[in-house]
């Protein structure tokens, strides 16, 4: 009996000692309790955390979010892309004439007509001198020591080019010098992946450029008027549209956008054969350069953009 009490005693002893190391009194509620086995959960674990009052903070402003602007675009309006002489990227090579002048007309970059240019002198030219700056190439035939001027220039649309042969004298060359020239371009062009970066300049050099005139859109021409009248006229030879009046000396195109004057009312015997009269394009040289002006002079409901860009798609 009296061990068994010594042994509770001894039990109850063992457990006071415990408890007084597994928790430690603290005199405020902001000290740390520790625990001396790690593997004894302490009583205040799982508590709630207490957040101090005097603990404050301020949104970090190192990366504020930008300031909503005003937009560029009006709601509801998308900025119609210019379309303004560009290529149909078909690689279309041809021989042209003005008169009684030549030239090869080639739809690839000045940049790239280059190289093809050099390629076609490397079989049976020497070349004399090199200035890509102005697109002139230099070179002598091996088989008669006649001297071969090429000029490259960019052409009215947008990648295109036009070559230009000369000789010594600045001279045009005969229509067979073309030909070789043409024919070695057609053949290499499609695929070829050549590109001058000393021709890049070229690329730059259009012959034709949109301009306000008198606040309506216009074009000019970095052009003769005559190659001026020649493309406009060409390029209004392939719409639908109908020519209404033209006259070369007074410098002006009359034309009617409708495709076909055939209606309901003509089929009643209407005596007005006369074609409507819907814009005026005028021509007026400056300098070196050629103004395209057009005049609206119906109710049609074809912009000046829209007819230029139906131009565009038809001029070369």
């Amino acid at each position: 009996m009296k061990l068994s009490l010594k042994i509770l005693i001894l039990l109850f002893l063992a457990s006071c000692a415990s408890n007084n190391f597994a928790t430690l009194e603290c005199e405020n509620a902001n000290c740390t309790l520790e625990r001396i086995n790690e593997n004894e959960r302490l009583v205040n674990e799982g508590d709630d955390l207490i957040v101090l009052d005097d603990i404050s903070y301020e949104p970090s402003n190192d990366f504020p979010y930008p300031e909503r602007g005003e937009s560029l675009l009006k709601e509801g309006e998308v900025p119609r892309p210019k379309k303004i002489f560009s290529s149909e990227g078909s690689e279309q090579v041809e021989i042209r004439r003005l008169g009684e002048i030549y030239w090869i007309y080639a739809e690839a970059l000045p940049s790239k007509a280059w190289p093809l240019v050099k390629d076609f002198l490397g079989n049976g030219y020497n070349l004399i001198e090199e200035v890509p700056e102005s697109g002139v190439i230099r070179s002598q035939s091996v088989a008669d020591n006649n001297e071969l001027v090429v000029r490259v220039e960019h052409g009215i649309k947008n990648n295109s080019s036009e070559i230009y042969l000369y000789d010594n004298l600045n001279q045009v060359k005969e229509i067979s010098f073309y030909e070789d020239m043409a024919k070695y371009i057609s053949d290499n062009l499609p695929g070829y992946q050549g590109n001058s970066i000393a021709a890049q300049s070229l690329n730059l050099n259009k012959k034709a450029r949109i301009v306000y005139i008198r606040k309506e859109i216009g074009i000019e021409f970095k052009l003769s008027y005559e190659r001026a009248w020649s493309a406009i006229s060409r390029a209004l030879e392939r719409t639908k549209y109908t020519v209404s009046d033209r006259n070369r000396e007074l410098k002006y195109i009359q034309i009617d956008l409708e495709e076909s004057n055939s209606g309901f009312f003509n089929f009643f015997g209407s005596d007005d054969s006369e074609s409507e009269v819907d814009y005026e394009l005028v021509f007026t040289q400056s300098g070196e350069n050629t103004l395209l002006e057009f005049k609206k002079l119906s109710n049609t409901q074809v912009s000046v953009n829209e007819l230029v860009d139906k131009i565009n798609e038809n001029l070369s």
